[in-house]
């Protein structure tokens, strides 16, 4: 494989939170001219912003909780966008705590809004295009939208990521262009209990399994208890095909992923491994000594245990994990001795080492059009805005002044971000002017990121070192998926998905021994996987192809 991912642009933009589903920090960028990447000079939509009445579009989309406000029209961002495209948008917002409920009824309805913004299109939008619900976009785009043109001709990996097997392109998705974009979480461990007790941040397995006891036995946070919890979860396997959770982490350790995943060219899926007994074996390890903590159930719980000074290490953003964390905890005490380093992807006993948890150039965020919407072309010239110039400036900073300061020709985010007057974290404050750069359809770009980690307390990018642990080519893409595909798909994994969960959940608390294992596994060939891996091959080869 072959992806293009360009590291040569002069950036001119930032990284902010798009807290929609799972926030993170992205930013845009532009071209050696000045200009955002595939933009023109000018923004066409703009110039007859005064002529007439406004242009009404809906939208459903989730109502992010970090928002303070009731709509996003509040914004100073889509206020100002108004004026510049003379179109309104009507916001339908849904809470964002059960989103994909919601959007599953929404879609049954058929009755659909203009646009829907939703967070897994890569997964959906073959499905509901092949069904008629979704308009395709690709000879819009070629005739009515020449900054989003631009860029995926000079971007055709993009392209092929969100182009069906049929040749249609469904949804508009956000972009990241830089490699560094492309890292999402990454493990992060309590520095300050590293120098107490006198430990090396951890390189091997191995070393973590030392680092994590001795944070457990040597009283890390120092108040005298047993109650430290080493490395702390969201579960084992939560999201993100498993890349997020503790086995997600340590599973390329071990040579595979806690999903499907690609080796020389063939898809395989890490549960049916052999080498998955290794990752259990070693979770098992930390589980029973206690060093794993897998109690959290959701991003509040885990902060909690973080804030009380029990978590020593864990999986994280580097926004809205590593910096807010920090922020939090100058805010509790100014002279806190709290400290958080990222540390690099962990090297397996074979010399494996392999950082997962990251995205592609074109991410499953984004926005597709109903079908039934009778205003095709200012949907798509409203949208190939997002990628002039002045679009992808406005989404990730907001409006000059407000939002940022134009110094030495680049945006600079004002106090009123970093410095906020309410003591939120910087990465919340950017959403009460923007919708934020990370999620929404426009391009991303490192360089803002600096800022916004200067401003979180970190000297340097936290993900930046990543970069080079990232394999495309082993990393399983987002494929798009025939019609016949899915039906043969869903309902085998639906079963095996939940399988599969029960028994590795088993294997790391012991209920289930390891001594069964070969047994676990011709449970899984009774469960058809093989088929599936029929399917997501064919899809994979596909991919390749385009």
């Amino acid at each position: 494989m072959n992806l293009k991912i360009r590291r040569t642009f002069k950036c001119v933009s930032t990284v902010v939170v798009a807290a929609m589903v799972p926030a993170f920090l992205l930013g845009a960028c532009s071209g050696s001219s000045g200009n955002a990447i595939g933009t023109s000079s000018t923004s066409p939509t703009s110039a007859d912003a005064s002529v007439s009445k406004p242009t009404e579009l809906s939208l459903w989309i989730p109502l992010t909780a970090d928002f303070k406000g009731k709509n996003y029209n509040e914004k100073p961002s889509f206020q100002k966008m108004e004026k510049e495209t003379n179109v309104h948008i009507n916001f339908e917002h849904v809470s964002d705590a059960d989103v994909e409920n919601l959007f599953n009824l929404l879609m049954a309805s058929g009755d659909l809004p203009d646009m829907i913004y939703y967070y897994n299109w890569d997964a959906q939008a073959t499905k509901y295009g092949n069904s008629g619900a979704l308009l395709p976009l690709e000879d819009l785009i070629r005739e009515k939208a020449p900054n989003l043109e631009r860029v995926l001709n000079e971007n055709p990996e993009i392209r092929g990521q969100i182009t069906s097997p049929e040749g249609h392109i469904y949804y508009i998705p956000n972009m990241a262009l830089d490699s560094t974009l492309l890292v999402q979480m990454f493990p992060q461990v309590r520095q300050d209990w590293l120098d107490k007790l006198g430990l090396e941040a951890p390189k091997t397995t191995d070393d973590w399994y030392t680092v994590l006891k001795a944070f457990r036995e040597k009283d890390a946070n120092g108040n005298g208890k047993a109650d430290e919890s080493p490395f702390v979860s969201i579960g084992l396997d939560s999201g993100m095909n498993g890349a997020s959770g503790a086995a997600g982490l340590f599973a390329p350790a071990f040579g595979i992923e806690f999903g499907f995943f690609v080796e020389d060219g063939k898809v395989k899926y890490g549960p049916y491994d052999p080498r998955f007994k290794d990752l259990m074996a070693f979770m098992h390890k930390l589980d029973a000594e206690n060093l794993l903590d897998t109690s959290p159930k959701d991003f509040a719980a885990l902060r909690e245990k973080v804030l009380s000074g029990q978590a020593g290490a864990w999986f994280g953003w580097a926004g809205s994990y590593m910096g807010t964390f920090t922020a939090l905890m100058k805010e509790k005490d100014a002279a806190t001795s709290f400290e958080v380093s990222p540390v690099l992807p962990p090297v397996g006993p074979n010399g494996d080492q392999r950082h997962t948890s990251h995205r592609w150039p074109a991410s499953s965020f984004g926005i597709a059009v109903s079908s039934k919407t009778d205003k095709p072309e200012e949907i798509i010239k409203w949208l190939d805005y997002q990628f002039s110039e002045e679009g992808v400036i406005l989404n990730n900073f907001g409006v000059e002044g407000e939002g940022y300061t134009m110094q030495d020709g680049k945006p600079v985010y004002t106090d009123k971000i970093v410095k906020p007057a309410d003591g939120s974290p910087p990465s919340v404050a950017i959403l009460s002017q923007t919708i934020g750069g990370g999620a929404w359809p426009t391009i991303t770009n490192v360089d803002g990121a600096l800022q916004m980690n200067a401003a979180n307390g970190q000297a340097t990018s936290p993900t930046a070192q990543f970069a080079s642990y990232i394999d495309l080519k082993k990393k399983l893409p987002p494929l798009q998926f025939t019609k016949e595909e899915t039906d043969i798909i869903a309902p085998i994994m639906a079963d095996l998905s939940s399988f599969i969960k029960e028994a590795s959940t088993n294997f790391v608390n012991g209920q289930l021994p390891l001594d069964n294992f070969d047994k676990y596994l011709k449970n899984v060939e009774k469960m058809k996987l093989s088929v599936v891996l029929e399917q997501y091959q064919k899809a994979y080869d596909r991919f390749i192809q385009q």
